[in-house]
């Protein structure tokens, strides 16, 4: 059997990210993790179980969002909390025991609940339209907040101090508190009416005692359980676990000496590093496995001499997909602008800019960003009208005009706007923006992996200032040294449809290297090698 230990948390605590429909993510919800789960579940490559340590009382929404609702999961917080599996069903906050004279107000984001003149609650929803949590209100302050179960129970509550949080309380599906999380110095009180959690599940289920009423850290409950949940599985199940320093003191401890594949994922790895449980856990894995070279580099510098096999299996599985970009009547360049310093991006916006003004009038430059701030699209377009300005040209092309008059027309007079920006936070929409692209352009040290890979599925060309896995130089794009040769690149591919065709035709034979068939295949020697380090271990 295959475990998947994921590492969806909100950052620094043991809980999911959900969050308010209006919005907008910070973090795409795709990770190594989710691709991982979603190839063993659509290919059938072995048998698995994800294991959730987390608070997740969406969790079922989360799975509905990424294809694999049916997947099968053991929630460590159920266990704690004594809840046992069931479905997810509807309910509105109209279920709820309200007070007979509380008059419900619809705003455009949230539902709030008057009394008596003031706010006495506001309902929250989640981007599937499921209510998720209500805040209560006294004299115009926040006391607690209710978080709702999407099978349809209070599952946490929040209480505040002169509006800090400073206790969470968790419930089992009956309404009776489990335990609390004293924020203030975290520790947890067991309730001693219901001091225990839950063992198994369905007609085997058994409740076991809590062996002790007070915790210093919710860490030391959730590693309890967890050892609990461990006696069920056998001696040389693999643990795959996404790398996190939220969760590697506990697994280090409770996976002493049993068969791990440890997941490094480059984003969540440059935002969290690699911490001293991290180390232990690295050195004592049976495999490695990583989503790009890039990351491969940074693990094998951490483990220093170490023998451990690592891995680059990316999480991205390629298609061959088509794009409308031929039937546009502009020619779209999309260039990824985060990891750019800001002469590389001024040098690219001028290079662009002349192009478009003295070679291809049908050009146009689409700005990406993974960026989700609000002012993001003003702000990268504040930032190409300067850099045109400086160069002594008509800082209109990036302007945030909308092309078109007050009777709906076009307009047809003034300089055209070139420049546009794309905020792409999750993998979703850089799949639809891509398709309208007939050139991707990426100059970052590190190129964007999941924006290669949907420009090879795509067939579009690349250029960057380096090859990687998913760019080989005079086939599916070029290499370029300077950005001085930016614009030849480009026109290399826009303004011929033969040498567009045949980086197509490339990118379409490089992707073969990774479709599903590949993955499955690297994914077959990983559980080996794993399956292997149980076996050895047993002896």
């Amino acid at each position: 059997m295959q475990y998947f230990v994921p590492a969806w948390y909100k950052q620094g605590e043991w809980m999911e990210n959900e969050q308010v429909w209006y919005r907008a993510r910070t973090v795409t919800e795709f990770d190594d993790t989710v691709k991982q789960v979603q190839l063993f579940f659509r290919r059938h490559v072995a048998p698995f179980r994800i294991v959730l340590l987390g608070f997740s009382p969406n969790f079922r929404h989360f799975l509905h969002r990424q294809g694999v609702y049916h997947a099968p999961y053991w929630s460590c917080f159920d266990a704690m909390q004594g809840i046992a599996p069931r479905p997810m069903r509807t309910f509105s906050f109209h279920d709820l025991a309200w007070p007979d004279d509380v008059e419900f107000v619809y705003s455009p984001f949230a539902v709030l609940a008057m009394r008596g003149g003031e706010k006495f609650a506001q309902v929250e929803f989640a981007e599937d339209g499921n209510m998720f949590l209500v805040d209560m209100f006294q004299g115009g302050q926040r006391v607690c907040t209710n978080l709702y179960d999407d099978r349809g129970f209070v599952s946490c509550q929040i209480a505040y101090k002169d509006g800090v949080p400073v206790r969470r309380r968790y419930f089992d599906d009956g309404g009776t508190w489990k335990f609390a999380q004293y924020l203030t110095d975290g520790h947890v009180v067991i309730n001693p009416a219901s001091a225990w959690f839950l063992h198994g599940s369905g007609d085997s289920a058994k409740r076991v005692p809590y062996q002790r009423q007070r915790y210093d850290r919710l860490d030391d409950v959730i590693e309890e359980v967890l050892e609990d949940f461990l006696r069920d599985t056998a001696k040389d199940d693999v643990f795959t676990i996404a790398m996190d320093p939220q969760h590697s003191e506990v697994l280090d401890r409770a996976l002493a000496g049993r068969p791990k594949v440890l997941s490094f994922f480059g984003r969540r790895m440059g935002e969290r590093g690699l911490t001293t449980a991290g180390r232990r856990l690295l050195s004592s894995a049976a495999c490695v496995v990583v989503d790009k070279e890039a990351t491969a580099f940074g693990v094998c510098e951490s483990m220093g001499s170490s023998t451990v096999p690592v891995r680059v299996i990316t999480p991205y599985e390629a298609r061959v997909e088509f794009g409308v970009s031929l039937h546009l009547h502009v020619q779209n360049v999309l260039v990824a602008v985060d990891s750019l310093a800001p002469e590389l991006f001024d040098a690219t916006i001028v290079s662009l800019a002349n192009y478009v003004i003295t070679r291809n009038h049908l050009a146009r430059v689409c700005l990406f960003t993974r960026s989700a701030h609000y002012d993001e699209k003003i702000s990268l377009l504040r930032r190409a009208q300067g850099a045109l300005q400086r160069a002594g040209l008509d800082p209109e092309m990036a302007s945030d005009r909308q092309g078109v008059s007050e009777n709906g027309l076009p307009e047809s007079d003034g300089t055209p706007v070139v420049f546009s920006v794309s905020q792409c936070v999750d993998e979703l929409h850089v799949s639809r923006t891509i398709r309208e692209q007939r050139v991707v352009v990426d100059l970052s040290p590190l190129p964007d992996q999941f924006l290669q890979i949907s420009a090879m599925s795509t067939g579009i060309p690349q250029i960057a200032m380096r090859g990687t896995e998913y760019l080989e130089d005079g086939k599916n794009g070029r290499v370029i040294e300077d950005v001085s040769q930016l614009a030849d690149a480009v026109d290399f591919y826009l303004g011929s449809v033969e040498n567009f065709n045949e980086a197509q035709i490339a990118s379409y034979e490089l992707g073969g290297r990774f479709t599903s068939e590949e993955l499955v295949k690297a994914w077959k020697e990983v559980i080996g090698i794993g399956q292997h380090a149980g076996a050895a271990a047993r002896k």
